[in-house]
């Protein structure tokens, strides 16, 4: 309990810090580009049309009703990898503030994720506006379960940073391990896929026992306007990804001690 206290603790009081780095990070990843963020709306727009285009002639599945689904589930995989990677540079690249200054060290793995998640954003509103001029009949009370999604995605992606970034500081070569299994794990969840590919096969609990599913699921579904999953689904996915949450609070603030000298 006590770290858990000092990991929040850490994180009020150096909260306009965080603020301002989440800004420059922003500013600086734009800077110069003729589209600027219009980049977080084009790359998984591009790639559903071109999956979709791709997968509606193999499979004889309507690009209309699939686009929307790999739009809707690549922009939250998008996000959980730039999360993970993000916080495996995390510590290294704010060396110079750790070194310098007294800036809670926790607020770097929160810092690349709030930009990740910022731009999560703008993706899923562009999905919208694609999703309404593709299938208006399917908008409904129901998508307001995104907000919840949202939340839970975002107390994962904390968790994934803080664990990568923990790890990163003591094993360098977690960083591309880490790429390669977050490769595995994008074809064995039902992103560029329908589930129902693999329940036809018998291979459900490829998916059901994936937390990365359940992640991406809860944004997705409410996207979607499907309304298939219940008030009690979205209660157990935020009650593990909430414990995945905390204990990465307390795996941080471990290795927080001393963590200049590991740099």
């Amino acid at each position: 309990m006590r770290c858990l206290k000092e990991y929040f603790k850490g994180i009020w009081k150096d909260r306009y810090v965080l603020i301002s780095l989440v800004r420059q990070d922003l500013q600086m990843k734009y800077n110069r580009s003729i589209l600027g963020v219009a980049w977080q709306i084009i790359t998984p727009l591009g790639l559903s049309f071109i999956i979709g285009a791709v997968y509606s002639i193999i499979y004889g599945v309507s690009p209309i009703e699939f686009m929307p689904i790999l739009f809707s589930g690549l922009n939250p995989w998008l996000f959980v990898t730039s999360s993970a990677d993000g916080g495996t540079n995390s510590y290294i690249s704010a060396e110079g503030y750790l070194k310098q200054t007294q800036v809670s060290p926790q607020i770097f793995p929160i810092r690349t994720v709030l930009v990740a998640f910022i731009n999560l954003l703008y993706a899923m509103g562009a999905f919208f506006i694609v999703y309404l001029f593709l299938q208006p009949q399917n908008f409904s009370l129901c998508m307001l379960a995104i907000i919840p999604g949202l939340i839970i995605i975002l107390l994962a992606g904390v968790g994934l940073a803080n664990f990568s970034s923990a790890i990163t500081v003591n094993v360098r070569d977690f960083q591309p391990l880490q790429s390669l299994i977050l490769q595995g794990v994008f074809y064995a969840t039902p992103i560029i896929y329908l589930p129902t590919m693999l329940d036809e096969k018998g291979y459900s609990l490829v998916y059901k026992l994936n937390p990365f599913y359940h992640i991406i699921n809860v944004v997705r579904s409410a996207a979607l306007g499907m309304g298939t999953e219940s008030v009690t689904y979205y209660f157990e996915v935020f009650a593990c990804v909430t414990v995945f949450f905390l204990i990465s609070a307390v795996v941080t603030m471990k290795n927080n001690h001393g963590i200049a000298m590991k740099l």
